[in-house]
């Protein structure tokens, strides 16, 4: 019986491994709209993140006012990569997770137009 229930343990194991590392970026779908920096993604970013106490002006973290500040947290066509991406979508209960828990968490509809407009080239457009 303890040699099955290894098994099964070790095997849990090795699948909860080998999806963990499997992290593949999306693929862009031909026909998706094109999102825009300032009018999609800066929209987010000002109701969300450059708030009082958070990202911005005059605040203790880096700001997030312009396109270049923003650009520098992006793997261009990989968000998976993209320190933007990676707060947004980690561990709520992780240091890195973004926004802090004072905060309202961004909705999986803003994160997604975030992530495709990294994937799409995250042009300043």
């Amino acid at each position: 019986m303890k040699i099955l229930k290894f098994c099964f343990v070790s095997g849990m194991l090795f699948l909860g491994i080998i999806t963990m590392a499997c992290q593949h970026e999306p693929e862009l779908i031909p026909g998706t709209p094109e999102v825009h920096f300032q009018s999609d993604v800066m929209l987010i970013i000002n109701s969300n993140c450059n708030v009082p106490g958070c990202h911005g002006t005059g605040d203790e973290l880096p700001g997030l006012n312009t396109y270049a500040e923003v650009s520098e947290y992006v793997k261009t066509g990989k968000p998976m990569k993209s320190k933007l991406h990676e707060v947004l979508t980690s561990n709520p209960n992780s240091e890195k997770y973004m926004p802090p828990k004072s905060k309202p968490a961004l909705t999986s509809a803003q994160i997604d137009i975030i992530s495709m407009w990294i994937l799409q080239g995250a042009k300043d457009n």
